[in-house]
């Protein structure tokens, strides 16, 4: 089980997360929701140990995370976020292979079971046609496949991804999402699409101003009641063909009232564009 409690984190004075819990049990899919600068990230990145928080716990199996070494976290928890996607002077088929070196001893060698482990990765999110080719010349949608793939090769026992669906067409969102549940691992996923949380998740947290504002089901989570207050939108629970939840946004002036002063919309008399104009 993976297990952050009572986390607490700010930058500078501007805090992040406030006492924010939250776990994942083995096998789980657990959904980290919530608008933009709500903690999303910066909750992720304490559960892979890339940010001590100033206050709180994380533990892996019950032990703190902060006892493992660097090799050790990297066979038990696989990673793909975004700032990964940075220019790799390597061909994609090393780019994947990178995700057995947590498994090598030092001065070992890549074996052809490590090989074959990368290029059934690369064939599991469809990108084999893109073994050959520089990681760096890829666009973002092949990028973020790529990336997957490495972590698939690493065979860790936990998934953390940051918005993985990010520059995939809706085909490839669903395939990912669909790969990622049928692996069978214990996952944290941060997702901005509700719709494929509520598909793809066992269970969501949402976080708002860097609380967990709701914690359950997609069923539990997604709720009007609960959703309307946090994004500020009219939301419409519906039942799909397939007997899922499904979600329908509507805006409305009264779900999402605008206040001309603080968001200087386009065209009113107190944006910063038309002042002095009138």
């Amino acid at each position: 089980m993976l297990d952050a409690y009572d986390i607490h984190h700010a930058y500078g004075s501007a805090p992040v997360l406030r006492g924010v819990s939250v776990q994942a049990s083995d096998g789980e899919v657990v959904g980290l929701i919530g608008p933009n600068g709500s903690g999303k990230t910066t909750l992720l990145r304490t559960l892979y140990g890339s940010l001590t928080p100033q206050r709180g716990t994380v533990t892996l199996d019950d032990v703190p995370l902060a006892r493992f070494t660097r090799p050790q976290l990297a066979r038990r928890l696989a990673v793909v976020v975004q700032e990964q996607a940075g220019e790799m002077p390597l061909s994609v088929a090393d780019t994947v292979l990178l995700g057995r070196t947590p498994h090598l001893g030092t001065f070992q060698r890549r074996t052809d079971v490590d090989t074959k482990i990368a290029a059934d990765a690369l064939a599991r999110v469809g990108a084999t046609h893109l073994a050959s080719r520089d990681f760096g010349g890829l666009s973002g949608g092949e990028r973020q496949r790529v990336l997957i793939a490495r972590a698939l090769a690493q065979q860790a026992e936990y998934l953390l991804m940051d918005e993985p669906t990010n520059h995939l067409d809706i085909h490839f969102q669903h395939e990912v999402l669909h790969l990622v549940r049928e692996l069978g691992v214990t996952t944290v996923v941060v997702l901005h699409d509700l719709n494929l949380a509520a598909r793809y998740c066992d269970r969501l947290v949402l976080l708002h101003e860097g609380r967990a504002h709701a914690d359950g089901t997609p069923e539990d989570v997604l709720l009007p009641t609960i959703l309307e207050e946090v994004y500020r939108i009219a939301i419409e629970p519906v039942t799909a063909d397939d007997g899922r939840l499904q979600l329908l946004f509507r805006h409305t002036e009264a779900a999402m009232p605008v206040n001309d002063d603080t968001l200087g919309r386009v065209g009113s008399p107190h944006s910063p564009a038309m002042k002095g104009t009138s």
